[in-house]
Formats: C-alpha cells, sequence, structure tokens
C-alpha cells in the first residue's frame, strides 16, 4: 500500500472589490487592537491561509479564528468591530441616579446632612457619598464627578476688610479656625 501526500491549499475567503476596500479602511483607521486582530484574521484567510496558520501568526487558538471568520461572514465588519466600548465593570458611582443625588446633596448645605459645617469639602462629599451608596468614593472621583456635573469647586479662603469692627470680626475667624482644626482633628475622619 502506497500513501501519497498531497499538499492542499485552503480555500481561500472570496471579497469582493468594495468589501476589501472597507476591511482595507477598518484595518487603517481602527484603534482597537481587537478589531485590529479580527481584521488581520480576515485578511490572511482572504490571502488563502489555513485557519491554524492565521491562528499561530495572532497568537490564538485556531478555533478563534474560525468564530472571527464565521462572524465576518455572516455580519460583514459588524462582525468583527468590538462590542464593548470599554474594559471592565461599569462604575456605580457614576450612574445618572448618582449623579442626581451627588447634584441634591452639593446644592443643599451639609449641615441638612448632620454635619458642623456650612460649606462642602470634597473630602467631607467623598464622605457622606460613601456612607449613603455603601461604597468606596474617593476624594478624587468625587471631584471628578464634581467636574463632569459642570459644578465648580472652590477652596474657601477667609478674608477680611478693614472696618471699624475690625478687630471683633478677626477674633471670630481665629476662633473659627481653632474650632475647625480641632474638629478635624477629634476623630471626624479628616473631614
Amino acid at each position: 500500500m502506497l500513501f501519497v501526500l498531497i499538499d492542499v491549499k485552503p480555500d481561500p475567503l472570496r471579497l469582493s472589490a468594495n468589501q476589501k476596500k472597507k476591511l482595507f479602511d477598518f484595518i487603517k483607521n481602527t484603534k482597537n487592537k481587537e478589531e485590529y486582530r479580527r481584521a488581520i484574521a480576515v485578511k490572511q484567510k482572504m490571502e488563502g491561509m489555513s485557519y491554524r496558520t492565521i491562528a499561530k501568526n495572532l497568537g490564538v487558538n485556531y478555533r478563534n479564528v474560525y468564530r472571527m471568520l464565521k462572524s465576518y461572514k455572516k455580519h460583514g465588519l459588524s462582525g468583527i468591530s468590538s462590542k464593548r466600548r470599554n474594559a471592565g465593570r461599569i462604575p456605580k458611582i457614576s450612574s445618572d441616579k448618582n449623579k442626581q443625588m451627588i447634584k441634591d446633596a452639593v446644592l443643599r448645605s451639609p449641615r441638612i446632612f448632620g454635619y458642623l459645617r456650612n460649606t462642602w469639602s470634597i473630602r467631607l462629599l467623598a464622605a457622606y457619598l460613601s456612607k449613603e451608596l455603601g461604597m468606596s468614593v474617593s476624594p478624587m472621583q468625587t471631584w471628578r464627578i464634581i467636574h463632569e456635573l459642570g459644578i465648580i469647586y472652590k477652596k474657601p479662603k477667609l478674608t477680611l476688610e478693614h472696618e471699624k469692627d475690625y478687630e471683633e470680626k478677626k477674633k471670630t475667624i481665629d476662633n473659627y479656625k481653632k474650632i475647625s482644626a480641632a474638629l478635624l482633628k477629634k476623630g471626624s475622619g479628616r473631614i
């Protein structure tokens, strides 16, 4: 019995001129590496490479190449486009419901919520949000959300104008500074 090896060339993927142009434009313009990899798999199959060779070139399993090409054949370029807009889970803090709650809180005085301050600080607001939402909210994250909402945060600065009762006001402000410093130190979580 004699066995003869025959070199079988895999079937290339046949694309029209218009499809080829769209594919090459897609490869040229995509910034997503997964989309790029899928488009290259389609291009290499169009050039007549086998699934295993394409998989080896791209560093993926040949079944993945098979799925990529099947999706392309069925849906065209939308089949190889990435369905995800961002990687990872959707952040809960920046949901519309939470943003509305943050906006409502910022527009009210912290005294309403039981704090001994007249204005919100980023740190105080972050602590309030952490308590209300039951998740860890950092001051930087709070600042970003406030900035997205278009709320301008300015650090309050106490100033005095020279008037008749200047000395009396100066004593009040100095007293306030001492009290607020003591409140910060007194286990209120650096708020």
